[in-house]
């Protein structure tokens, strides 16, 4: 049994504690005051020079990894109501922990933390090295982020990653806090940074890093990607937060203690508005049968662990694997339903059957628009696959949930009401529809960019939830903007679908979710 708690974070009204299989609650933090002045230019970028010349032996150096809260630039942050457990960063810290480092790690996000519960954390684990991890809209959270922990001890070695630093690593490494930016997947990297800062090597032989010193970017060789998924050591759930803390989203799955997992790396299929390839490759990296189903039992036995998504796209990509993982998590008597992604080319009814007989309960779709000729240029699956695809899923006993995209370069008003009619033609339970964003790293950034469309570059403003960030040629903003909404209106406000999802209306906590959604969708 693995017993956790959130040292030095339970006091002035931040939580209580959690037991193994139990609920926890947070207070909701609504701001908090101004606790770092501005950095002055002489302290910037120099603890990577520093701390190598503080010899440290493995034993000796700490390690802290953080995500950062949403709304800390804006010195207003609270729990979110969606979270998950930060894959990227726990796969780093247990590879960080398998080479003899001190780390910890501390999910800010999910908690919802302030400034203050921050910088305390910082001094009370006196780190030699913190990472941060940052999707597009949150770099401007990392940056307030890596001020506070500058603030508290400037030798610190500040370290960013994640989409976002990936995909612009040079104007990441730039920032006046930041000492190192790590580009693609982080475990090996981040070990050797810290076998760097431990005096055994230099910064400057570690691939897959820009370094900001002194104001000057160095950049070293692009790093290898590693092709033995299954010799990488299992996320560090340990020092993470309890499961019952994260709550994902309904469709997801409820009944039990959340967590999700990837049972692969990298992606073929280049869609234009993704940037999986950009961060893991244009290939397929497949851990085995056996190793993802380890990694269930253990998160079964050692944490409660009851439902569970896949949260990477390959899953279902070969079908012998499939198949033998299904007939594991049989043999094994694994109790635990799941949900996946896939292709709506890359399954058929025989995988299906397989698949709800080893616990599965939803497969979601990434079907993005309705019009024939939009599906190609986006590089995604035909009209007719999608519905073959989303039929079968149906007869297999499974609910198929499909996710819609709006503001394509090519898109019209046309195509938007063909893509709210195809999204009701389907025999979809449930369905997203959001604005598309264009992050960096993706082809449609490119294109805009390049036609002069992009009305920002504030990335707190890229945001699936937000306002479009560029200007269409054919849709108005404004139209743009309320066409999810009147597009969930669409699809939900029928009474077969109304009546399906009371039908899923089994506890309190699940009623809570979907009128959390619901808000969301109409408002």
């Amino acid at each position: 049994m693995v017993r956790r708690k959130l040292s030095g974070l339970t006091k002035q009204g931040v939580g209580t504690s959690v037991n193994r299989y139990g609920s926890s609650r947070f207070v909701h933090i609504q701001s908090y005051p101004p606790i770092v002045a501005p950095l002055p230019s002489a302290l910037t970028n120099i603890a990577a020079v520093r701390i190598a010349d503080k010899t440290k032996s493995k034993r000796d150096l700490k390690v802290l990894l953080i995500t950062p809260p949403e709304g800390l630039w804006k010195e207003k942050v609270g729990r979110p109501w969606i979270s998950t457990q930060p894959l990227g960063l726990a796969y780093i810290a247990a590879a960080i922990r398998d080479k003899g480092f001190q780390v910890e790690m501390l999910d800010a996000y999910s908690l919802g933390l302030s400034g203050q519960m921050i910088a305390r954390k910082v001094a009370e684990s006196q780190p030699d090295v913190v990472g941060i991890s940052s999707l597009t809209p949150q770099w401007p959270d990392v940056e307030a982020l890596a001020d506070i922990i500058k603030t508290q001890n400037r030798d610190i070695v500040t370290v960013v990653g994640g989409p976002h630093v990936t995909a612009l690593p040079r104007e990441s490494a730039s920032h006046r806090s930041v000492d190192i930016a790590v580009v693609g997947e982080g475990e090996d990297t981040m070990v050797e940074i810290c076998e760097a800062a431990a005096g055994e090597t230099g910064f400057s032989g570690v691939d897959g890093i820009v370094l900001g010193l002194n104001g000057e970017i160095e950049s070293t060789s692009l790093r290898v990607r590693n092709m033995a998924l299954d010799q990488v050591p299992f996320p560090a759930h340990d020092l993470l937060p309890e499961p019952a803390l994260y709550n994902p989203f309904p469709v997801w799955g409820t009944g039990g203690n959340f967590s999700c997992m990837i049972s692969g790396r990298g992606c073929p299929y280049d869609c234009s508005f993704c940037d999986v390839t950009g961060q893991q490759g244009k290939r397929y990296r497949l851990r085995s049968a056996v190793n993802i189903v380890d990694e269930l039992t253990w998160l079964h036995e050692e944490f409660g662990v009851r439902t569970f998504s896949f949260r990477d796209p390959s899953v279902v990509c070969k079908r012998s694997r499939l198949m033998e993982m299904c007939e594991l998590i049989s043999e094994r008597g694994l109790d635990m339903g799941w949900t996946c992604s896939s292709r709506a080319n890359e399954v058929d009814l025989e995988m299906l059957e397989a698949m709800k007989n080893a616990g599965c309960r939803l497969v979601q779709y990434g079907i993005e628009v309705g019009n024939a000729e939009l599906l190609k240029e986006i590089k995604k699956v035909s009209k007719e696959r999608v519905i073959q695809a989303v039929s079968d899923t149906r007869k297999a006993g499974l609910s198929a949930h499909g996710y819609f995209l709006f503001g394509f370069v090519e898109e019209t008003e046309e195509t938007l009401r063909e893509t709210v009619e195809f999204s009701k033609q389907l025999e979809l339970d449930s369905a997203g529809f959001a604005v598309m964003v264009p992050f960096p790293g993706t082809q449609e950034f490119e294109k805009y960019r390049q036609e002069g469309l992009l009305l920002t570059e504030d990335w707190r403003e890229y945001d699936v939830m937000g306002k479009p960030v560029y200007r269409h040629k054919h849709i108005s903003n404004e139209k743009l903007t309320r066409a999810p909404r009147l597009a969930y209106r669409s699809f939900y406000m029928r009474p077969g679908i109304i009546a399906r999802h009371l039908r899923k209306m089994t506890s309190i906590g699940v009623v809570r979710n979907y009128l959390r959604s619901a808000r969301m969708m109409f408002n």
